[in-house]
């Protein structure tokens, strides 16, 4: 009997078992009820109570997930997975007398190659174009940013993907090594030496490899500009721009949550057509991003809420202005997402509803007796009130389309 056929047969036929334990989008936590895990647990169950297992058994966790988002973030969530699997392990099985490993493959590209190679429905074009950027030497981000761009890319993430975010046990067993397989293997080799008093193992103790926590470079700062704001119109003033920048702040712990402040200051004059566009308007607010902060960025929906203040002069002919300062809050909703794949660039749309409040006063040329502005006043002097018209208003009050950059960096663990 050779000792390569004892390493890799058992009479029991359990050589190569896999059990597939899935878990929903973008989760870690072994659920019973989902999908196919009722089953795939019962089946663990069964395999771990037949209690035939020496110490050289293995039961290696693989952790994957899908590709959607960025490829570090599936990385961790694939471990977090193979650990939440491994932990239910030791919970359940206490007395298992082998070993528990937990291996990380994140993003199972080789899977998805496999799934596009052999899928009918593909035309030879279209299975070729695929492959090509699968096989290509881009960034895994790269990659899927490109591969959405097909047609073909939804029916994977439909029916592929859900597969893709899971654990699987694997059984690596070891026959025991029965006396006369001792005597066969010292005369084969005399250079084989096995002590007399073997080493102990414990059947209580369970061991997994420990896992580094590479530190990685994250960004501190979003810096962008409103495109919406440097192409306006305006109805009766005509093409203007409005100069307009954004600020976001990444806090340190990476939880949902990032603050920044946005800055508009338009200080266009004609005064021979007595026209004046002038606005120095501040903006500070707080986002929650919907999606756990993962990656080294912040993507995906978001929740917003802020409030601001404002000073303007705005004319629009010798007959018609207005100047004035005003306070307002209001909350929307917006989605920042990568732009060409980049780790850096972004755009960010969003619309925000709320609350504003204006003091002011209108202005007509050439009818001013306080010399000081050019009020619709015409009444003395002294009588004359600052500011004595008001403004409420409810609704939208800011609507974004941004194209940003993270930038500079602190070193950060992958938790």
């Amino acid at each position: 009997m050779s000792i390569l056929a004892a390493a890799d047969a058992r009479p029991d036929g359990r050589e190569g078992i896999e059990i597939l334990v899935s878990f929903p989008f973008d989760k870690a936590t072994v659920l019973p009820a989902y999908r196919s895990n009722g089953a795939a647990l019962a089946r663990l169950d069964s395999l771990m109570n037949e209690g035939i297992y020496s110490p050289a058994d293995t039961l290696r966790i693989i952790g994957k997930a899908s590709m959607d988002g960025p490829e570090r973030y599936n990385f961790d969530l694939a471990r977090r997975r193979a650990e939440a699997l491994r932990k239910y392990i030791v919970a359940h099985y206490p007395l298992y007398p082998g070993v528990v490993t937990v291996k990380v493959e994140g993003e199972p590209w080789g899977e998805l190659r496999a799934a596009v190679e052999n899928d009918p429905a593909l035309t030879p074009l279209k299975r070729v174009q695929l492959l090509s950027i699968i096989d290509s030497d881009d960034p895994a981000d790269r990659k899927e940013a490109r591969l959405k761009a097909s047609p073909a890319w939804a029916a994977f993430t439909r029916q592929l993907f859900p597969d893709y975010r899971g654990a699987t046990v694997r059984l690596s067993s070891a026959p025991l090594i029965d006396e006369a397989l001792l005597e066969e293997i010292a005369a084969i080799s005399p250079y084989i030496h096995f002590p007399e008093t073997a080493v102990e193992l414990r059947p209580d103790v369970l061991t997994v490899p420990t896992l580094k926590r590479p530190r990685i470079l994250r960004p501190v700062l979003a810096l962008s500009t409103n495109l919406l704001y440097d192409l306006t119109y305006i109805p009766g003033y005509g093409m203007t721009s409005i100069p307009s920048l954004s600020l976001e702040y990444y806090p340190r712990n990476y939880g949902r949550f990032s603050f920044g402040a946005d800055v508009e200051w338009p200080m266009w004059r004609h005064w021979e057509e007595h026209r004046f566009f002038q606005i120095q308007n501040v903006t500070l607010n707080a986002r929650w991003y919907f999606a756990r902060n993962y990656q080294h960025n912040f993507r995906g929906p978001y929740a917003l809420a802020n409030v601001n203040g404002v000073r303007y002069g705005i004319g629009f002919d010798a007959n018609t202005g207005w100047e004035g300062e005003g306070l307002g809050a209001s909350a929307g909703i917006g989605y920042k997402h990568s732009l060409f794949g980049s780790k850096r660039l972004f755009w960010d749309t969003g619309i925000a509803l709320g609350f504003f409040y204006s003091r002011y006063d209108p202005y007509v040329w050439g009818n001013d007796p306080t010399k000081r502005y050019y009020y619709d006043y015409d009444g003395l002097p002294e009588n004359f009130v600052k500011r004595n018209h008001a403004l409420e208003w409810v609704g939208p009050t800011r609507i974004w389309f941004s194209i940003g950059v993270d930038l500079f960096n602190r070193k950060s663990i992958v938790r």
